[in-house]
């Protein structure tokens, strides 16, 4: 009996590790990975409609209005990450480079609208730039856990 209690405990462990619920540093991976693809898309939104202003096919209006809310949406995705909370030195490890990555992109997001506010196309320019940097940063980041 006390064999059959022991591999059906052995089991549990097993399936509880295969769930990911076993590894903190897989755990911060993952959901490092899900936050970096989730800035891509607002970043890409964003950087899109300062191109798209840039190119006269868009409005300063709606342009402002799409990195406004690009970068509220981000703002949630940074604070979602930021709540994690690392339990090993890998996870920490982890957790640094992904929260510096996001908080880069959301300064420079924040650096785009300010700039679209004050219409300083020059500024506008130099972010869209920057911020395809961001975006390549994040998709690196994105497919760690893939």
């Amino acid at each position: 009996m006390g064999r059959v209690v022991a591999t059906v405990a052995m089991v549990v462990v097993f399936v509880l590790q295969l769930a990911g619920c076993g590894n903190p540093d897989q755990k911060m991976l993952s959901e490092g990975a899900r936050a970096a693809r989730d800035a891509v898309s607002e970043i890409s939104t964003a950087r899109l409609a300062a191109q798209s202003l840039l190119d006269h096919k868009l409005w300063s209006q709606p342009a402002e209005q799409l990195v406004k809310d690009a970068e509220q949406s981000l703002g949630k995705v940074v604070s979602t990450f930021d709540a994690q909370q690392p339990g090993t030195a890998t996870s920490r490890k982890t957790y640094d480079q992904i929260s510096g990555a996001l908080s880069d992109a959301s300064d420079k997001l924040t650096e785009l609208r300010i700039a679209l506010g004050n219409d300083d196309l020059a500024t506008v320019r130099k972010q869209v730039i920057d911020l395809e940097k961001s975006v390549q940063q994040l998709e690196r980041l994105g497919e760690l856990a893939e």
